[in-house]
């Protein structure tokens, strides 16, 4: 029987009628009530497992208007515990997508790093060879990273854009100039379920970290070691290190050897690079990769990692680098929220668990505390 808190119009009955025969077939309906910013909830009993529920009554509710959102609540009163379903009204539109703009920036961007790229010589002068090599590294673990996020979001059937590619030429940053701001791909509405949005968050950091551990290999041995370890003076920009680019030195020389000791070669910087970016990629708050898979484990929980993350950037900026300081106001700004699955009721697989263990582990070995200073 149905069960309201407050008397409802006939329209409104209308549409709760409609929205139990669209729901028969995988829930059945013990109650509802209207909320007051137009949202419909109605709880009950699954017939199905969660995500198959959910995709049997998305299009059933989606045509009369409504976004429905799937999640499991227990009564404090009764104990009772099942699951919900909120009708948010409004239905988010699913625009075609047009590649030309996807194509001009990227031949925007390999313009641009390979410019940029060829300030990054080990002669000093500029060096086409040497663009081409940096440009070659860095964005073959950038479009790897992105087309990971692409494709694990085709084969699941998330309606994810092509990457879009940030040009930015070396000589609006002087030194510090990559060519790139790195690439974004655009979800065009909310993840179906905490299981996509985990293998979708993690397919781009995995897949460009798989790429990225040989060209820093190969880089590192065509890279110079110097005869003194002394840092040079007049400006001269040193590459700060992570775990694995340490190890890999260690494995490459039988050594560390700092920046400070090398010139580094630029198949190495853009290895370097695409690591550095796949670290930053990888940390646990907002719409960062690390984010996607924190809110997938925790749910709502997500924003005490979010507040701990805050405190470690801060203590980056004010110890280790002043560089830090844009990523802190950024995760201040747009870091805390992130937005629910539709399909909240569907719980992760023991795999999923691995393999946010594995993305762990990748952020450890690939976050650089100080990435760059100028001695």
């Amino acid at each position: 029987m149905f069960t309201s808190s407050a008397a409802a119009p006939a329209d409104r009955l209308e549409i709760v009628a409609n929205l139990r025969t669209a729901l028969a077939s995988v829930m059945t309906v013990t109650g509802y009530e209207f909320q007051n910013n137009g949202v419909i909830r109605l709880w009950g009993i699954l017939l199905a497992p969660p995500d198959q529920a959910y995709r049997a009554l998305r299009p059933r509710v989606e045509q009369m208007g409504y976004t429905p959102f799937l999640r499991e609540y227990k009564d404090g009163a009764s104990g009772h515990a099942g699951h919900e379903v909120l009708a948010v009204p409004g239905v988010v539109p699913r625009p075609s997508s047009n590649p030309t703009l996807n194509l001009i920036l990227f031949v925007a961007t390999v313009g641009s790093v390979i410019l940029s790229g060829s300030v990054f010589s080990q002669t000093g002068q500029l060096d086409l060879g040497a663009g081409l090599a940096f440009a070659g590294s860095l964005l073959g673990v950038l479009v790897t990273h992105e087309m990971g996020h692409y494709l694990v979001g085709r084969l699941r059937g998330a309606p994810v854009s092509l990457p879009y590619f940030i040009p930015m030429p070396s000589i609006l940053f002087g030194m510090f100039g990559f060519g790139t701001l790195g690439a974004v791909i655009v979800q065009r509405e909310p993840f179906e379920d905490r299981r996509t949005l985990l293998e979708v968050g993690l397919a781009g950091p995995l897949a460009g970290f798989i790429v990225a551990v040989p060209l820093l290999a190969i880089g590192l041995a065509l890279s110079t070691v110097k005869p003194f370890e002394t840092p040079a003076l007049g400006g001269a920009i040193y590459f700060g290190d992570s775990l694995l680019t340490g190890l890999i030195k260690v494995f490459v020389y039988g050594r560390y050897v700092p920046s400070a000791g090398m010139i580094e070669h630029p198949l190495y910087l853009g290895a370097w690079l695409g690591l550095l970016i796949t670290g930053i990629n990888l940390i646990p708050a907002g719409q960062l990769d690390g984010g996607h898979v924190a809110y997938a484990v925790l749910g709502q929980a997500a924003r005490y990692l979010y507040y701990a993350m805050l405190v470690i950037f801060l203590g980056l900026t004010v110890f280790v680098s002043q560089s830090w300081l844009l990523w802190t106001v950024l995760l201040f700004l747009f870091g805390r929220n992130h937005p629910p699955a539709l399909n909240q009721a569907a719980r992760l697989e023991p795999q999923h668990y691995a393999l946010a263990l594995i993305g762990c582990l990748v952020l450890l070995l690939v976050f650089m505390p100080n990435p760059l200073w100028v001695a």
